[in-house]
């Protein structure tokens, strides 16, 4: 009975010690990691200002990839939402959600899941820097409050490397992440940056190349454009649409490209989705194609023509950053033809497909 009571009183000591020791543990803890990019800032903003690449950088789902989740709010910015469910118990349930986000500073995500504390937050931290603040300096902040949980204050003497590890490698992919994409800033294009659906579409087109100077690119156009015209009268074909050009390769003393008429019977109502394949009579150069509807980034543009092969690279970095993954060729519609296309005033729709 003695050994008994001593024993009781042994553990009555080592629960008071660890309560005692427990209330002089901070109740609020801080872990941050930063890193360097050269990336544009519109670039790293967007990416952390929403969830469409989320999982190719932070690892919270590396535990279990079998791990269900769901996006839900609006695409970015405050309300945006990524949720989770795991039978890991390391990863559990729970969320990220941005509940602050200021363009070019930071956004601040709200954290529940199963880890201890209350009011916890992942904060990403923008600062330019470097020669001319052309860098861009990332700084991961996490914060929580244990309040009078004794448990988590201890727990929050393994922060640094419970959270922190999993920070410096979800800063690490995300620096992985950035190598892949263009380095374009599209935060300088006056136009709108889109993802549309396209229908199914008849087309003409004939494959040509020219040396890479304005005239040249020019005569070539119109040479097959007026074969392309020719077939379309012989069939009784009208334009169902605006003249493409299709880009095959853009080197530094020749371009080569496709020349694209979108076409449908005369009969036929304007933008409606083709139907059954065209049965035609073609003449020279110009062959005949149906393009099945797919998805497609978009963006326009006003000013002469040589300015689309940098227009095209800013829509293709906007959309590899917003998630989409692009495939195929680019191409653009010339709103005013090819006579208009070295005027300071042309205008031209442009487009990647995506996977």
């Amino acid at each position: 009975m003695t050994r008994f009571i001593e024993f009781l009183i042994s553990l009555l000591i080592v629960v008071v010690v660890f309560v005692v020791i427990g209330l002089f543990l901070p109740a609020k803890r801080m872990y941050s990691y930063s890193i360097e990019t050269n990336r544009p800032m519109s670039t790293v903003n967007d990416l952390f200002n929403g969830f469409s690449r989320f999982r190719d950088w932070n690892p919270l789902l590396r535990y279990d990839p079998r791990a269900k989740y769901e996006i839900s709010g609006p695409a970015e910015g405050p309300g945006a939402k990524f949720s989770y469910q795991s039978r890991d118990k390391v990863i559990g349930n729970g969320s990220w959600e941005i509940v602050e986000s200021i363009p070019g500073e930071k956004i601040k995500y709200k954290l529940t899941g199963p880890a201890s504390g209350k009011d916890k937050s992942m904060t990403i931290r923008l600062t330019r820097t470097g020669q001319g603040n052309k860098n861009v300096k990332i700084t991961q902040e996490y914060r929580v409050n244990y309040g009078w949980d004794i448990i988590g204050r201890y727990a929050g003497l393994y922060v640094n490397r419970n959270i922190g590890d999993d920070v410096k490698r979800g800063l690490d992919k995300f620096s992985g992440l950035l190598a892949t994409i263009p380095r374009f800033d599209y935060s300088q294009h006056p136009g709108t940056f889109e993802i549309i659906q396209m229908p199914t579409q008849d087309i003409l087109l004939v494959s040509t190349a020219s040396k890479r100077n304005n005239e040249d690119i020019m005569s070539a156009m119109e040479n097959q454009v007026s074969w392309i015209n020719k077939v379309m009268e012989a069939n009784g074909l009208v334009a169902n649409g605006p003249l493409r050009i299709v880009t095959t390769e853009f080197t530094s003393d020749s371009y080569a490209f496709d020349v694209v008429q979108p076409v449908r019977r005369a009969t036929d109502a304007e933008g409606v989705a083709a139907g059954a394949k065209m049965s035609l009579r073609l003449e020279g150069p110009v062959s005949y194609d149906q393009i099945p509807a797919r998805r497609v980034a978009k963006t326009s543009y006003t000013g002469p023509s040589p300015g689309l092969a940098r227009v095209r690279d800013l829509l293709r970095a906007w959309a590899m950053t917003h998630g989409a993954d692009t495939h195929d060729r680019p191409y653009e519609e010339y709103m005013g033809g090819v006579s208009t296309m070295l005027d300071e005033d042309a205008h031209f729709n442009v487009y990647w497909p995506l996977k």
